[in-house]
Order: structure tokens, then C-alpha cells, then sequence
């Protein structure tokens, strides 16, 4: 027990120095002030964590072990281009980031309440033991393991085709090596440590950015504690796989986003493209994601739509080059287009409503027909219409899987499905705003 604490403490000391490097990066995402504060901690711990992955291939690419060095030196380069191209929050008026008035209602008290116990029980589901789940053990704890026992990246990754999914993106392999590198060894135990601070980050983020999109406290505070207690994606199972990452990711890019259509938002674009970087190298769904944005942002984004455009796909596409040129092309090994048949997708959508059942049937329902009411506001309908087409994509993709739809519909749906839960409670959450968001400013040349 004196050792896992101890090791626990050691991963909560990297995270800690991965998120300070964050916060102090994040001032060229995100204007200072109480209005921007929870936002700004979310945003903080996802820079955190994607310099923790980015320094462990640059060190491989320069020939050196990773380590405390290398990680130092790209927070350092981190903080002198965040410094350079900060967001000003000058000219956002005196009254900028005022704390409002504490809510002491007893609503509001019970909403928070919900939102710790929701948080401590999956941070109890988390760390109760090492993270167990057959695609952590198989794929992403394996690369990571290896990555951080060989010091480097084994050839093995791209050289056997069949084995492990060498097809994915390896964020999150780089990121569990990175912190066992800065940790000085592999403790997929205290590790997991991980996943209840990207719920923490995810629902601060969903919080932050409703109430400064203009939604009444009680209704962002409902959303919150929706999300703190959605146990389908925040559960024992999923912990050590990339759909809670990716959830987290995803609630980025969808509120950056929804920003990026506000000509008043500072450094929208700048998180729009972070965000498109973090979900292409999550899963490989994430180009999806940024391609559907690119189409959004071409819709809607009036004269800021190529833009937008620009910061929602090139990122992505980046980081998917990236892993194209390391690896070689490598098909998706569970799916093949000349298997696809109306009869294959009729098996998947008959599945996948059986899989539901009446109560979720209900449920999802409900959840559209709310976003859709939301969705008649332009900003909101970005975060909804992701939604919407990623869950039609998840749909979809059965009736191509090599193993059979039914086979793909029981063992993913449901998972890959729970990851949209942020994304989609940050669209339905949006409908719900009754003014103009705070904070918002003239755009400034420098600070797109």
C-alpha cells in the first residue's frame, strides 16, 4: 500500500508539472479572467498532457532518452511562443472577469454535491486497482509499456501488421510512456490516476464555458453533474482506454468550435486547431471529426469560413501524416468497404436498437430532440451537429466490420458512443442560454 502511495504521488507530482507548463501556455488560447478560469484549467491540463506525449517521440526523433531534460526544454519553447503570441484581455472593458455572486440555493448546493460524489466514485472505480481492460493490456498499455521499457519506440509498432492495431494513433501510448519516463519507471496502477483528472478537466470545461456562453448557473450545473455521473464512460472498464480521452478531446473541439463562429471570440482558432491535433492523435476518428468541423465551419462561418476551415482540418491532417510517414500505410483491419450491403446495415441499426432498449431508445431520444431545440442557435448547432455525425458514422461503421455488424455493435457501440456524452451535453446545454456570453470583445488582429 506505501508503495502504490508513493508511486501515486510520483504521477500526481508530473501530471501537477505537466499542468503548471499548461497554464502558464494557455495564456495564448484563452484571455485572462474569472470568466475564462475553469476554461482556462481544462485547457491548461490538455497542453499538460500533450507535452508529456509530444516530447517522448521528438526525443527519439534527436536520438536521446526521454526525460525530465527533453520535457523541460519543450514546455520551455511552449512558454516562450505563448509569451509571443499571448491573447490580450485589454480591451475587454473594466467590468472583465468579476466574479459573479456565489449561488448558495439550495438547488445549486445539491447539484455541486452530485458533482464531487460523481467525481470521487470514478476516481474510487479508477484507482482501486491497475487498469484491466482488454485493450489497455492488448493495445494501448502494451505500446506504452514498451515504449517506456525500451526507451524508445520498437520497431515491432509498424513492422507487424496484425498485431496490436499498429493502424492507430499513438497519443496515448506516448503519453503513459511519457509519465513513466518523468516517473522513473511503469506503474499502470498508479497511472490511472490519469482518468479522473480528464473528468475533472472535462467537466470543468462544460461548466466554464456555459456560463460564459450565457447559460443560467442551475442548467450548466445540470449538465455538469450529468457528465460527473455518466458512468457508462466514466467506469472501471474504460479506464486506460482512449474513449475518455477522447471525450475529453472532442468537448474541446466542439466548444472551440462554437467559439470560432463568434467574430467577438479571442484565440478561438488557436484551440480549435490544439484541439484537432489532440483528437487526430487520439483515435482514429479524429480526422473524421475535424473533416465533419471543416464542413460546419464552411457553412456557417460566414467570412471567417475559410478560417475556420483552416484551423479545423491542416492540424489533423498533420498529425495523421505524421503517423502516416512513420508507419507506412496500414489498412483499418476491422473493416472492409466491398463488405457493405443494405442488408449488413439494417443488421447494424436492428442491433444497435436492441443493444439500447426502450429505456435508452428513450433516452437518446430525448437527447436529440433537446439539441435540436438548442440547435437553433448557430453556436450551438456546431457541438450538436459533431454529435449527430460522429453517432451516425458509429452507426454506420458496422455494416463494413470484417467480423460482422452484430459482432462490432456488442463490443464498441456503447463505448465509443458514451464518448460523445460531453460534446453533446455541451450542445444541449447551450440551447438553454438566456444572454449574450460574457467576456466578449472585439477581435484583435494578433489574437485570431
Amino acid at each position: 500500500m506505501t508503495a502504490f502511495l508513493f508511486a501515486l504521488a510520483r504521477v500526481a507530482g508530473v501530471l501537477l508539472a505537466a499542468f503548471a507548463a499548461g497554464w502558464a501556455i494557455a495564456r495564448a488560447l484563452l484571455p485572462r479572467g474569472a470568466a475564462f478560469r475553469l476554461e482556462r484549467a481544462g485547457w491548461a491540463f490538455a497542453v499538460g498532457i500533450s507535452l508529456l506525449a509530444a516530447f517522448v517521440p521528438l526525443s527519439a526523433w534527436v536520438g536521446a532518452r526521454p526525460g525530465w531534460m527533453q520535457f523541460i526544454v519543450l514546455a520551455g519553447v511552449g512558454l516562450v511562443v505563448s509569451y509571443t503570441f499571448r491573447v490580450s484581455s485589454v480591451e475587454l472593458g473594466e467590468d472583465f472577469g468579476q466574479p459573479e455572486p456565489r449561488d448558495r440555493r439550495p438547488a445549486t448546493l445539491v447539484l455541486g454535491v452530485l458533482i464531487f460524489l460523481g467525481i470521487a466514485l470514478y476516481a474510487l472505480r479508477a484507482l482501486t486497482e491497475p487498469m484491466w481492460s482488454n485493450d489497455f493490456v492488448a493495445i494501448w498499455g502494451l505500446k506504452g509499456k514498451a515504449i517506456a521499457l525500451s526507451g524508445g519506440i520498437p520497431g515491432w509498432m509498424r513492422e507487424s501488421p496484425g498485431f496490436a492495431h499498429p493502424e492507430y494513433p499513438l497519443g496515448l501510448p506516448f503519453l503513459y510512456a511519457g509519465i513513466a519516463f518523468l516517473t522513473g519507471g511503469w506503474d499502470d496502477h498508479a497511472m490511472a490516476l490519469l482518468f479522473p483528472l480528464l473528468q475533472v478537466a472535462t467537466v470543468g470545461v462544460a461548466l466554464g464555458w456555459l456560463r460564459r456562453r450565457g447559460v443560467p448557473p442551475a442548467a450548466a450545473l445540470l449538465a455538469a453533474a450529468i457528465l460527473a455521473n455518466f458512468e457508462p464512460l466514466y467506469s472501471a472498464f474504460l479506464t486506460g482506454l482512449a474513449e475518455v480521452p477522447l471525450a475529453f478531446g472532442a468537448l474541446l473541439f466542439g466548444t472551440a468550435l462554437a467559439d470560432a463562429l463568434d467574430p467577438a471570440e479571442t484565440g478561438a482558432l488557436r484551440r480549435l486547431a490544439l484541439a484537432a491535433a489532440i483528437l487526430a492523435a487520439t483515435k482514429n476518428e479524429g480526422l473524421f471529426l475535424a473533416a465533419v468541423a471543416c464542413a460546419i465551419g464552411l457553412a456557417l462561418g460566414g467570412r471567417r469560413r475559410w478560417r475556420i476551415a483552416a484551423a479545423a482540418l491542416p492540424t489533423a491532417l498533420l498529425v495523421h501524416l505524421l503517423h502516416r510517414l512513420w508507419r507506412g500505410r496500414l489498412p483499418l483491419r476491422d473493416f472492409d468497404l466491398g463488405l457493405f450491403s443494405l442488408e449488413r446495415l439494417r443488421e447494424s441499426l436492428a442491433t444497435a436498437a436492441a443493444v439500447l432498449g426502450p429505456s435508452g431508445g428513450i433516452g437518446l431520444a430525448l437527447a436529440l430532440a433537446l439539441g435540436l431545440l438548442g440547435a437553433r442557435r448557430r453556436d450551438a448547432l456546431a457541438p450538436v451537429a459533431l454529435a449527430v455525425c460522429a453517432a451516425a458514422a458509429y452507426l454506420l461503421l458496422p455494416a463494413f466490420a470484417v467480423r460482422g455488424p452484430e459482432w462490432m455493435v456488442h463490443t464498441t457501440l456503447a463505448r465509443i458512443g458514451a464518448a460523445l456524452a460531453p460534446l453533446a451535453a455541451a450542445g444541449i446545454g447551450l440551447g438553454f442560454a438566456r444572454r449574450a456570453p460574457l467576456g466578449a470583445a472585439p477581435v484583435h488582429p494578433a489574437n485570431p
